[in-house]
This record gives structure tokens, C-alpha cells and sequence, in this order.
């Protein structure tokens, strides 16, 4: 599989996108992993996507067609940049802040184990940010060693 980019990268200030984008354009292309499809652009707000597009007020059906459309991540920007909720590059940070400073609660801790077996026998999985978490079970960060254990 093609690596996905981290969910702590920014386009134009807004973290998520760059990720984002490049799930849409590998289901696109028939090359989505099927662990990913469930949460594409999904309006859960549990799942990253659904934060995205609940922050930027887009409509799912529209931006997956913008971006599809774009031979850029610059001209999706700019499209997102017209149509979302205007927010400042403060908004931006604060929002990005609020997301890594989520802790699950145990349904959802209970969630990650089920998601990312390997890490959750290797570390507390609810202690993690998701950008972490996520950056963790792809192969962007290292997992700790078992000093770091549970």
C-alpha cells in the first residue's frame, strides 16, 4: 500500500487534509485499503474525517468531487478555502490542538485495542493521541519498547 500521509499534516493550515485527499483519490483508483473505506468522509464525529468536515462545514458529496476534479492539493485548497467556514490560522491550531489532546473514554479505548491489537499488547493505547496512534500502527513513528509497556 501506498503510505498515507500523516494526520498531523497540514495543507493550508488544516490538518487532516493532506490525508484526506489521497484516501479519496486510492478509493478513487480501486487501491483504498477496505480498513480505511468504513471512515472516508464519514460525518461521525469519533472519526477524523467527520472532524474535518464537521470544522469546515464542507458537504461530503461536494469536496469528494473537488478533489477528484483537481490535479492539485493547492487547487483543492483553494476550493476548500471558498467554500468551507472561514477560520483563522489560531482556529486552525486550537482545532488541531483539541483533537491530539482528546483522551478516549473506555468504550472507545476498548475501540483502539480492537483497531491496533499489536500496539494495544505493546502500550496503553487510550494514553495515545490518535495522530500518534495512527502515525504509530503505519510505520511514521516508532512504537516504544516494552519499558514503555502497559
Amino acid at each position: 500500500m501506498q503510505l498515507l500521509p500523516s494526520p498531523g499534516e497540514k495543507l493550508g493550515g488544516y490538518v487532516i487534509l493532506p490525508r484526506l485527499l489521497e484516501k479519496v483519490r486510492l478509493q478513487a483508483r480501486g487501491q483504498l485499503p477496505h480498513v480505511y473505506e468504513r471512515n472516508l468522509l464519514s460525518e461521525s464525529p469519533m472519526t477524523l474525517d467527520g472532524k474535518f468536515i464537521a470544522f469546515t462545514g464542507l458537504d461530503r458529496e461536494r469536496l469528494k468531487r473537488a478533489i477528484l476534479a483537481s490535479e492539485s492539493n493547492e487547487s483543492v485548497l483553494a476550493w476548500v478555502a471558498d467554500h468551507a467556514k472561514p477560520h483563522s490560522s489560531d482556529d486552525k491550531r486550537r482545532w488541531a490542538e483539541s483533537i491530539q489532546s482528546y483522551r478516549p473514554d473506555a468504550a472507545r479505548i476498548q475501540y483502539r485495542r480492537e483497531l491496533y491489537p499489536e500496539l494495544a499488547a505493546r502500550m496503553d493505547v487510550g494514553a495515545l493521541d490518535v495522530f500518534d496512534l495512527i502515525d504509530m500502527d503505519e510505520g511514521r513513528l516508532p512504537v516504544p519498547d516494552r519499558s514503555y509497556v502497559l
